[in-house]
């Protein structure tokens, strides 16, 4: 019995043991990764992973642990696995050689995946198990970080084996490095500065671009603000940024957030395109197909936001379909039709579409991982890549702005001139037409002047000069007159004359002037009766309405009043003054002779002060008579300005 008992104990030792065996072979192909010797501070980790892909997402811990399942794990270099409604499985295994515990970062570089659990193993042999991502809180991460970031610790002599599950409604591209604790925070601090001087040379450029559009109204530069815009959110998002400043509690929309923003980002860049293009005018076909285009990328926005987890896989396609189109528009438009503003659009497009279609071509798995193999000696380009490319994208479009702004402003100068030179034309031409048509003005202004000149004239002389003669012709041919009365008739008639002459010498409205006239004309006549005269006149303001005609008035009025005296008063003294009162110049005669009624004269019918009267309202002006057995005193107010009269 005690011997059946041994074989059995035996057996089961053996089984014990073929099974302990069978369950090391599972982990005997992994790669184990000594952390205590790293190689300048890090090393990437896709060599060293074993991966299980769990297409029905149940599989938990317990269930990778069984040896059955364990079996399933295969060493991959992929680094990327498409699109997959599949939870991924991962496996570390690593081992401290060295006498002292050590510290490293597990650091999983694409901040897209949407669900990460890391299970650590603890002292007791458990399992500590991390759930965080980039569709749970910012807060459940371990280590704040735009990426995912796993503090270990290794005990001395030891091994462990890490499991990570990784689930994603996008992509799954796995890139994972293992640091030292001092070389990592140094990395993260170069990091963060990158990252800072690019979102900061490309928020420059946005401003730029928006004074730019502010000042010359051109719709080009409010649509590569646009696009920068929404380029700046997208990279924001691929890199983890905006999961980390943005919106670090949001959930769904962390996962949404990339998709949509590439979809605007592409539609704003095709409007940009049409215009710098200006495909309209020149490729009118491709013009359709752009506009297209931009209504499915516009249709995908709303599609990834009713259910990314469907819409993502096509809309990616379509993401590269976008680029390659125009790529392709650029290169057209740059070679067969030379628009130079498109080589300058080639070159901007082809840097950053370039690096956008092999970001996606690694989000499809359609790279080989050979390629990729090749970055990881140089992980900068991987991990910069947008940046990069959008960094040249937007020196290389600075030049195709800036050669489109040239261009605006020397078609603007050159629309200047040929506006100058048409308007210096038409203006030459109008002036030229101005000129003869006031020319005719002039002609027709001269001949009217002299027709009414010669019309006043004729009427004058027919109501004073001719009136007098055919007056003076009856009385001689009735024999009824002297001739010392003839005489003085002629005398009076010459005198008529003169005024009519001396009211076409040119006064300048110059009153003084035309007080000098007549004073010329009236002396010999005064001094052959023994009358006196005293000239007390003073300076006036020009009068702006003294013209020849005005100017016959006054002279008659003035005339009548030296009439009136010589024939009526027998004065021996006459003065003649003026000055300045009401806005206006007065002009004073006033004799020392028999005075006589106003009213009487006035109501005996007599013409002479009738004719005064009417001739000053005519030229509005006011006439008073103050008359004493001392001396008549007449008042003519002749205003500054001419007066409207009714």
């Amino acid at each position: 019995m005690t011997e059946s008992r041994s074989r059995w104990a035996r057996f089961f030792s053996l089984l014990s043991a073929f099974l302990i065996a069978l369950s090391a072979s599972a982990c005997a192909a992994d790669k184990v990764l000594e952390a205590s010797r790293l190689d300048q501070g890090v090393v990437w980790l896709g060599q060293y992973f074993a991966v299980l892909e769990d297409p029905g997402q149940a599989l938990t811990l317990a269930d990778v642990l069984r040896p059955e399942v364990a079996r399933r794990f295969a060493v991959s270099q992929a680094t990327s696995y498409g699109f997959s409604r599949s939870a991924f499985w991962l496996r570390l295994p690593l081992r401290n050689a060295s006498d002292h515990p050590v510290e490293r970062m597990l650091e999983i570089r694409f901040p897209l995946i949407s669900s990460i659990q890391f299970y650590r193993p603890m002292a007791d042999g458990s399992y500590q198990a991390l759930v965080t991502g980039n569709a749970t809180p910012f807060s459940t991460r371990p280590y704040p970080n735009r990426l995912f970031v796993f503090p270990l610790t290794l005990p001395a002599y030891s091994e462990q084996v890490v499991y990570l599950r990784l689930q994603s409604v996008g992509a799954m591209i796995v890139l994972a490095k293992l640091w030292e604790p001092q070389t990592f925070h140094d990395h993260e601090r170069i990091d963060y500065i990158a990252q800072a001087w690019y979102f900061g040379i490309a928020t420059a450029m946005i401003l730029f671009n928006l004074l730019l559009f502010i000042a010359l109204r051109d719709v080009v530069y409010l649509l590569y603000s646009g696009f920068a815009i929404s380029k700046v959110l997208a990279i924001f998002g691929t890199n983890g940024l905006a999961k980390e400043f943005f919106w670090p509690d949001t959930t769904l929309w962390s996962n949404m957030a990339v998709g949509i923003s590439y979809a605007v980002m592409l539609a704003a860049w095709l409007m940009f395109m049409q215009r710098m293009l200006n495909t309209r005018d020149n490729v009118p076909r491709m013009d359709w197909v752009i506009k297209g285009f931009i209504g499915i990328l516009l249709l995908f926005v709303f599609g990834l936001a009713y259910s990314y987890p469907i819409f993502i896989l096509p809309a990616t396609l379509f993401y590269f379909a976008t680029g390659i189109m125009i790529l392709f528009v650029s290169f057209y438009c740059a070679v067969f039709q030379r628009q130079r503003m498109a080589m300058f659009f080639l070159l901007a497009s082809g840097v950053f579409m370039t690096n956008v279609l092999m970001t996606l071509l690694f989000a499809n798995n359609r790279v080989p991982s050979i390629i990729f193999s090749m970055y990881q000696s140089q992980p900068a380009p991987v991990t910069y890549a947008l940046q990069i490319g959008s960094a040249m994208e937007m020196l290389l479009l600075a030049f195709a702005l800036a050669y489109r702004f040239n261009l605006i402003r020397s078609q603007a100068i050159q629309d200047v001139n040929q506006v100058n030179a048409s308007l210096a034309a038409r203006l030459a031409a109008r002036e030229a037409e101005l000129t003869q048509s006031h020319e005719k003005l002039r002609g027709i202004e001269h001949r009217q002047t002299l027709s009414d000149e010669r019309q006043r004239l004729m009427q004058d002389m027919h109501d004073g000069l001719g009136s007098a003669l055919i007056s003076a012709l009856r009385v001689v041919e009735n024999g009824k007159i002297g001739e010392g009365e003839v005489a003085q008739v002629l005398k009076g008639c010459i005198d008529d004359l003169k005024l009519a002459i001396d009211s076409m010498e040119p006064v300048e409205r110059d009153l003084l002037l035309l007080l000098a006239t007549l004073r010329y004309r009236l002396a010999p006549r005064l001094e052959s009766t023994g009358i006196s005269l005293h000239w007390e006149v003073q300076d006036v303001p020009e009068l702006d309405w003294l013209d020849p005609k005005n100017s016959l008035h006054i002279l008659r009025i003035l005339q009548e009043a030296f009439t009136n005296i010589i024939k009526h008063t027998q004065a021996s003294e006459i003065h003649v003054a003026t000055r300045i009162e009401k806005n206006g110049v007065v002009v004073i005669i006033s004799d020392n002779g028999k005075g006589f009624d106003m009213e009487s004269a006035l109501q005996n019918g007599g013409k002479g002060l009738s004719n005064q009267l009417r001739r000053a309202k005519s030229i509005g002006a006011n006439i008073h008579w103050t008359s004493t057995h001392e001396g008549t005193c007449l008042s003519l107010w002749l205003p500054q300005f001419a007066i409207e009269l009714v």
